[in-house]
């Protein structure tokens, strides 16, 4: 940066906005300090001699952009220049002054976070000059200390319902960035791997910052010591599943802080995790780390504590393992921090782990209050994994459900399939079988190539389990999105009232392996009202394989309408499982159990009683009274088949046919031929009587 000569002009509107503010013309000063601002922004971009940018004093890791005491303005200005670093935050603390005393911590917190923005830039380009790690312990302090001024400002009430949903994300910002870059100091110092967090939402933001870079990375101090163990133990997740964990870039670390050594270029990864590792005991050889993947996976999870004697075998010449780059890190962290308190919370995992949770405890808060809900929501994500870690289950599973439904409704299957599984694992532990069961069945429902075959069947295997142990309260459990049903294609079934028939149904089954059903009911639903029909029972057990099934019904009678699938119901042991709300329809020939059906087809018809054939005489003569005859009937379908039906005549009163003269209708013969052949033969066919 590019320092000019002090402008007079600048005294001048210094002087005039503090003798604004002493005559209590607030308004007045704020805009002279900002035209101060505007003039020392132009002016300091231009071209000129080189000045000193500050920041080298003892406390200036500590932001002081709330107190224009910090520094008097004499002991900014030096060799006729202002220190930017000094200055810059001298006249923004002077604006902040008057806006509270103008009663605006809402444009404090605004401007604040502008601030803190841009300055980080500005330190960015400083950098190899600063102490280690400077800008992030700066951005931290800074952070808080508008988060806390303005808070303890802001009154509620005050302001639009816009602004202040505006201020509470401001607030949400603000605690987000100083959240992320407390990270990275742990990430730093080797504790960040041990802090629970959901990473789907941490990796991120986290892995797009950048390391530090100073113009010498540190070095492990002679009197340091350290022992490395060698360790993973990734948490394995409920069903056995195992997701790596997102990269965080351990090796981009590596990298940066070798090629930053003095006479080192970038380091080889490979000559960084061979060689010999120093450990309490002094095995050295013996305890050589191979370059094979896993050997470097389990150096990148190393985690270090503090022994004696070590061996660090600190030549230049060698470049800086992961473990070393950690214990350098700390050691020059404490040369940086001058705030106790700070230097107290970097001291163990404890402490790092409860400032972290603090602070995103404060970005979701102040998100739900705010525009931003879904931030908060994803935060929760974050609380939820501390909390699962410290066997809050019970807050666990409240915020893993926010998370879920989050993710659910936007249709993020692979950020569900992530964080779902954790959710189950709360409720299965806090004995919550209803929810414990929904889980399963959403992750039975996500995408197939999210979990492995052998996962799905765990996800199965849990669900029969459950269902054929005792279960204290029968848990109804909704499949909609897993047992799917329609009709077949094709017109629809056809019957008259007081019929009898068969129906049947397509049933996809989104299980990974087959499973009996030990009860299946299916209700019709008429299309005209909103009456149920009638119930659809499986006469027996039915075995659902994966993908597409056939299965029939028997149809009792139903009453004359249009009839449509409503809800299946069934039992799998003590389980009661039910689909409804709609119906899923794949192609014909498709085993695809997720498209949706556009409308609602009638599975069956029921018609109005109707004549279903049209009699005749085939022989007509007078009846004599009280003598048994012989009569010729015609009996002819009307748009009906009549194959395998069993007609009965009913003569009304006067006249009788005995009942054992029922007749059974085979075959349709032309009218015509039949009365030909009735007038040359007595004998009565089978069909005509």
């Amino acid at each position: 940066m590019v320092m000019a000569d002090i402008d007079p002009g600048e005294n001048f509107m210094e002087s005039l906005a503090f003798m604004f503010e002493m005559a209590h013309l607030h308004e007045d000063a704020l805009r002279e300090y900002d035209e101060l601002e505007l003039c020392y922004l132009e002016t300091v971009n231009m071209g000129g001699k080189r000045r000193e940018f500050g920041g080298l004093d003892h406390g200036d890791d500590q932001a002081a952009l709330l107190i224009p005491g910090n520094k008097s303005l004499t002991q900014i200005v030096q060799d006729d220049s202002f220190r930017e670093f000094e200055f810059r935050q001298y006249l923004f603390a002077c604006q902040s002054k008057l806006l509270f005393k103008l009663n605006r911590p809402f444009e404090v917190a605004s401007r604040g976070y502008s601030f803190v923005i841009s300055f980080s830039k500005v330190l960015a380009l400083h950098e190899s000059i600063l102490p280690f790690c400077m800008r992030e312990v700066w951005v931290i302090t800074a952070c808080l200390a508008l988060v806390n001024a303005t808070n303890s400002q802001y009154k509620e009430g005050t302001a639009t319902p816009e602004i202040e949903r505006e201020f509470y994300r401001l607030q949400g910002d603000l605690y987000s960035l100083c959240r992320v870059k407390f990270l990275r100091l742990a990430y730093l110092i080797g504790y960040g791997t041990e802090i629970e967090r959901s990473p789907v939402n941490s990796s991120a933001s986290l892995s797009m910052l950048p390391w530090p870079k100073p113009a010498v990375w540190p070095l492990v101090p002679d009197e340091a010591a350290s022992e490395m163990i060698l360790q993973e133990n990734p948490r394995v997740k409920h069903f056995g599943i195992q997701r790596k964990p997102l990269p965080l870039e351990p090796t981009a670390l590596i990298r940066e802080a070798n090629r930053r050594r003095a006479s080192l270029s970038a380091g080889n990864t490979s000559e960084m995790f061979d060689g010999k590792l120093g450990f309490a005991d002094g095995s050295g050889s013996d305890a050589s780390l191979k370059t094979s993947p896993s050997s470097k996976a389990q150096a990148i999870s190393m985690s270090r504590t503090y022994s004696t004697p070590g061996n660090f075998e600190g030549s230049i010449d060698r470049p800086m393992r992961l473990a070393e780059i950690f214990v350098a890190a700390e050691h020059a962290l404490k040369q940086t921090i001058s705030n106790p308190d700070l230097l107290k919370t970097l001291s163990s995992i404890q402490d790092i782990e409860q400032k972290y949770m603090d602070l995103t405890k404060g970005a979701a808060d102040n998100y739900h209050r705010s525009w931003w809900k879904r931030h908060g929501v994803v935060l929760d994500g974050e609380i939820a994994a501390v909390c699962f870690k410290r066997g809050n289950f019970d807050l666990a599973a409240k915020s893993y459900e926010k998370v879920c439904a989050l993710y659910a409704g936007e249709g993020w299957q692979d950020l569900l399939a992530e964080v779902l599984p954790n959710l189950a694992e709360c409720q299965k532990i806090l004995n919550d079988q209803a929810g414990y069961l929904t889980s399963i069945v959403r992750l039975l429902s996500l995408d197939k190539g999210l979990f492995s075959v052998k996962e799905r069947q765990a996800f199965q295997s849990e669900v029969v389990s459950l269902a054929h142990s005792e279960m204290k309260h029968p848990v109804p459990l909704d499949v909609s999105s897993l047992i799917t049903f329609s009709g077949n294609p094709g017109p629809p079934l056809e019957l008259c009232d007081g019929d009898p028939g068969t129906l049947s149904v397509t049933v996809w089954s989104g299980f990974p392996d087959e499973i009996t059903l030990d009860s299946l009911t299916l209700t019709l639903m008429a299309t005209y009202n909103a009456d149920e029909g009638g119930k659809l029972r499986s006469s027996s057990a039915t075995v659902l394989k994966s993908g597409r099934n056939t299965i029939t019904f028997p149809l009792p009678p139903q009453k004359p309408g249009s009839y449509v699938l409503g809800v299946l119901t069934g039992h799998i042991g003590h389980l009661t499982f039910r689909s409804h709300s709609f119906s899923k329809a794949g192609p014909a020939d498709s085993d695809d159990f997720m498209s949706y059906e556009k409308t609602t087809r009638p599975v069956l018809k029921v018609s109005k009683p109707r004549p279903l054939v049209d009699l005749s005489a085939a022989i007509s003569s007078a009846l004599l009274i009280n003598e048994a005859q012989w009569i010729g009937i015609i009996a002819q379908p009307i748009n009906y088949s009549l194959k395998g039906a069993v007609m009965h005549i009913d003569t009304g009163p006067g006249l009788k046919i005995e009942e054992s003269h029922s007749i059974e209708m085979e075959t349709y013969i032309n009218a015509a031929q039949i009365s030909t052949d009735m007038a040359n033969s007595g004998d009565a066919r089978k069909d005509v009587m």
